[in-house]
């Protein structure tokens, strides 16, 4: 008995984990259409992981999370290819030239980063600062009220 489950234990563990999780599959109510996984991230109004139809572009994608936010930078929008490389697009180019290299269309499993704008940086380091400020000011009267 106990080599029959260890047999069907073995059996269920291969199955489970020699499952391939792929980045792309056919949707049966878009009369199978190829839908690509693709994650977007940073500075946008829903950070998601979407499954999007093929042939899906940069800003297609972006607008599915939601759009950018007003502090986001779309001078450098970074795209990570599952493969591990990098593509760096500027969709302010893109409004401009209407050229694909600044708008690609994205492969299953991309992952879309979005970063923050310089003045959204800066504002946030000045608080931290004035925060920091703010502790170390009453650290200092607290104790100079107490070694009276």
């Amino acid at each position: 008995m106990k080599k029959y489950l260890i047999f069907i234990f073995l059996i269920f563990s291969i199955s489970i984990f020699s499952q391939e999780f792929k980045s792309y599959y056919y949707s049966p109510n878009e009369e199978n259409v190829l839908m690509i996984r693709v994650n977007v991230w940073g500075y946008v109004n829903n950070p998601t992981s979407a499954l999007l139809p093929d042939g899906t572009d940069l800003i297609t994608a972006i607008s599915y999370a939601g759009g950018p936010k007003e502090n986001a930078n779309l001078n450098r929008v970074v795209i990570i290819h599952s493969d591990g490389s990098r593509q760096i697009c500027d969709l302010a180019k893109f409004k401009n030239e209407n050229s694909r290299e600044h708008n690609p269309i994205l492969k299953p499993g991309d992952t879309v980063r979005v970063g923050g704008d310089f003045i959204y940086h800066l504002t946030r380091y000045l608080r931290d600062i004035y925060n920091v400020a703010v502790i170390a000011n009453t650290v200092f009267i607290l104790y100079t009220y107490i070694s009276k």
